[in-house]
């Protein structure tokens, strides 16, 4: 079986069992939940420098009971990000990321909600060469699109507001992105609301 094969197995491996947490939706205690993040991914651009770059992400949730306080949770991510640092006016290297990514996780349901998570999938990049004045011409070999495979470990302390209603996660990310080293950490917050 090859590589590309086994990525493919294990992205949709939670999907499937997502699946079956919604067919169990007729139990009380399965829950949906949906809300947005702000993430900051930490990118090192300038060698012991670094820059934050903001993406903002949606995010679905499933929940189902496990055992005692555990719940598996799930879930789907969407975030785009856009922001570049600072370049030269005359050349400039633009890369936008649109990163796709199923998750799996669990959280330990207490006066606070601590969370361990995994989630894997790809980064659809843009790059694109923009040349100025006075540069007229530049041979372009940069430009063009490509997925690559992304995935993060994180973990999160949850605050449930209105009995679990709304909860605000702050969260912390180990970022790994296919050849793409500058990329180490994330952190953000994110709002969820229970749908059912």
């Amino acid at each position: 079986m090859s590589i590309i094969k086994i990525k493919f197995l294990f992205l949709f491996l939670p999907f499937f069992c997502f699946a079956s947490s919604i067919q169990a939706a007729e139990s009380a205690n399965f829950h949906l939940a949906g809300g947005g993040a702000g993430v900051f991914y930490i990118r090192q651009d300038y060698g012991e420098a670094t820059f934050s770059q903001f993406a903002p992400e949606v995010v679905v949730y499933g929940y189902m009971p496990i055992f005692s306080r555990f719940w598996f949770r799930p879930g789907f991510r969407l975030n785009y990000s856009w922001i570049q640092p600072d370049m030269p006016q005359g050349l400039q290297i633009k890369e936008t990321d649109l990163r796709y990514m199923l998750e799996t996780g669990l959280v330990f349901d207490w006066i606070i909600l601590p969370s361990l998570s995994y989630a894997f999938g790809f980064t659809y990049r843009n790059t694109t060469l923009v040349t100025n004045y006075p540069i007229v011409s530049v041979n372009d070999s940069v430009s063009g699109s490509e997925n690559i495979f992304y995935s993060h470990v994180q973990l999160g302390i949850g605050f449930p507001i209105l009995s679990g209603f709304i909860v605000i996660e702050p969260f912390g990310r180990f970022v790994m992105v296919q050849n793409d080293y500058r990329f180490k950490w994330a952190y953000g917050l994110e709002t969820t609301f229970q749908i059912f």
